[in-house]
């Protein structure tokens, strides 16, 4: 069995102190050059992970991070677990539950930092646990008043990519547009608060289009209660779309599958258009228009954001614009 690479030979090879490595790794003295570039050197060559569990003893932290979501989120979630781990900490991935304790047990977990991208919990959820000490980037999707200004915003530009998804396909000459939220997304529909609802509304409303409230899908509970409702919409008599915008690639391929079982064809009978833009969206049959969120950059950012955030600094909120990649699915 291959011997685990210690502090201790990387000083040697470097031919620095154990301290001097420790400096290195942990950016807390200064330096100089040449024997910084040294100990990288040896750090590279001999492969050198650092022992989290020994550290975490020393600065009383965890290294451990809790991914909250709805849904698996595989892309976004692996993507982000991977960084993550580049930096020195280990995700644990969570299903939500729309329950104090589950919140609790959150807590009592004593992670270093939390990514919350459910949008189902309340302010007050939230705030009990920046309260208790662990650091919060929410991935926020409706408006909250009163929520702690200590938590960091983190997440796509909602509104504006559901707006790009209408215009495009009110130009492409479509007047009756559904909406499909993600798998278990809480909303009230098109009086809801929630930025994918508002974006619905508002651009309909300024090409003076009809708002029709049958048109926006909020039994997101599972799977079936979704494509429950999309079967009662295009059997509707007098008001069936003629496109569908849904919330994520994985339920618009699922959406799509669906309308083929009535014999209707994608996008002669109806367009769809997804979100998320991840690798399946392009094996799909037709391939499908999405909005591209640059899953591996914005993953990138949140996890220097939640080291930065465990590391006693304040990142700046910040939302992400999209691009509308269109493709034969409408």
């Amino acid at each position: 069995m291959k011997r685990s690479v210690t502090r201790n030979d990387v000083a040697k090879l470097a031919g620095v102190s154990p301290a001097v490595v420790s400096y290195v790794m942990n950016d807390s003295n200064y330096v100089s050059k040449d024997k910084r570039e040294a100990v990288l050197k040896a750090i590279q060559e001999l492969e050198y992970t650092p022992n989290v569990f020994a550290k975490s003893l020393k600065t009383n932290r965890s290294n451990q991070i809790a991914l909250v979501g709805d849904s698996l989120q595989g892309e976004l979630f692996g993507e982000l677990a991977t960084r993550l781990f580049e930096l020195g900490y280990y995700a644990s991935l969570f299903y939500s539950q729309m329950e104090d304790a589950f919140i609790q047990r959150i807590i009592d977990a004593r992670f270093d930092a939390v990514f919350m991208t459910s949008n189902g919990f309340d302010v007050r959820n939230l705030n009990e646990i920046v309260e208790s000490g662990i650091q919060l980037i929410l991935y926020k999707s409706r408006e909250y008043k009163g929520l702690d200004p200590r938590i960091v915003i983190r997440a796509p530009d909602f509104y504006d990519g559901v707006k790009r998804s209408l215009n495009y396909l009110i130009l492409k000459g479509h007047q009756r547009i559904a909406y499909i939220p993600p798998l278990k997304y809480k909303t009230a529909g098109v009086g809801g608060n929630d930025f994918r609802a508002k974006a619905y509304v508002d651009t309909l409303q300024c090409h003076n289009m009809e708002v029709n409230p049958d048109l926006f899908c909020t039994h997101t509970k599972t799977v079936s209660s979704i494509l429950e409702n999309v079967f009662t919409m295009i059997t509707a008599a007098n008001c069936r779309p003629t496109a569908f915008v849904v919330g994520d690639d994985h339920l618009a391929a699922q959406v799509m599958q669906y309308l083929k079982k009535f014999g209707m064809r994608v996008p002669e009978d109806m367009a769809v258009i997804g979100w998320g833009n991840i690798p399946s969206s392009t094996i799909t049959t037709p391939e499908l228009t999405t909005v591209d969120c640059e899953i591996g950059q914005f993953a990138r950012e949140v996890s220097v954001a939640l080291d930065q955030l465990v590391n006693g600094k304040q990142p700046e909120d910040r939302l992400y614009k999209g691009e509308l990649i269109i493709r034969e699915s409408t």
